[in-house]
Formats: C-alpha cells, sequence, structure tokens
C-alpha cells in the first residue's frame, strides 16, 4: 500500500494505483494543464472510499510506502486509464486552457448574424 499525501491530508491506495496517479500528475505539469481524478482509498476503518484529486503544475504529491493489515486496493481498469493518459495514449487528455483571443472569435462567431442589426 502507499500513503499518498496531498494538501495536508493523506490517503492511503494501492502501489500501482499510487504510482499511476504521480505519472499522470508529472504529465499534467509538463503540459501545463489539469484534471480532477478520482481513486479508491482505504478508510480508517478497513473501508474502501474515493477520494477526488485535483492534478496540475502546482500539485505536489509524496507518495511513501506502508504497511497495511489490509488488502491491497487494486483497479486495472483505472491504473490503464492512467497510464494512457500519462503516456498521452488517450485521445481526450486535458488540452491547455484556451486564450482569451480564442474565447473572443468563439463568442463573436456565436453572434455573427448580431453584426448586421449594429
Amino acid at each position: 500500500m502507499e500513503r499518498i499525501h496531498y494538501a495536508g491530508s493523506s490517503f492511503v491506495t494501492g502501489d500501482r494505483i499510487a504510482q499511476a496517479l504521480i505519472d499522470y500528475a508529472h504529465f499534467l505539469t509538463a503540459h501545463n494543464t489539469s484534471a480532477a481524478v478520482d481513486i479508491p482509498i482505504r478508510k480508517h476503518d478497513g473501508t474502501v472510499g474515493h477520494a477526488n484529486f485535483l492534478l496540475g503544475p502546482m500539485s505536489q504529491l509524496v507518495s511513501e510506502s506502508e504497511g497495511s493489515r489490509f488488502g491491497e486496493i487494486l483497479d486495472d481498469e483505472l491504473v490503464l486509464m492512467l497510464h494512457d493518459r500519462a503516456t498521452g495514449r488517450h485521445d481526450s487528455y486535458p488540452r491547455p486552457v484556451t486564450t482569451t483571443a480564442e474565447m473572443s472569435n468563439d463568442a463573436f462567431s456565436l453572434y455573427s448574424d448580431l453584426a448586421e442589426y449594429a
């Protein structure tokens, strides 16, 4: 198991999930963008819950090994998805924020028919 330290809190999750999360955070930082990721975590009472992480250029994650009397948390689908996104093989990975100029052009094109009334 791995304990992930994030924003003053810490969460326990599976080894592969933690590594995939850190790899994806690194990818997002390198591409100057962000994304929210929901991962399964082990709660204090041993049950499985979920934590939602906002990852991006300013995120600071630390992962450390931790023994647990509870079983390893596994989510192969999540690990594969994060791996695909971290390696750029997922066609819907987050894109950089739209620039103000692009937003202005988009807004103008939405209302271009109003120019004839001006």
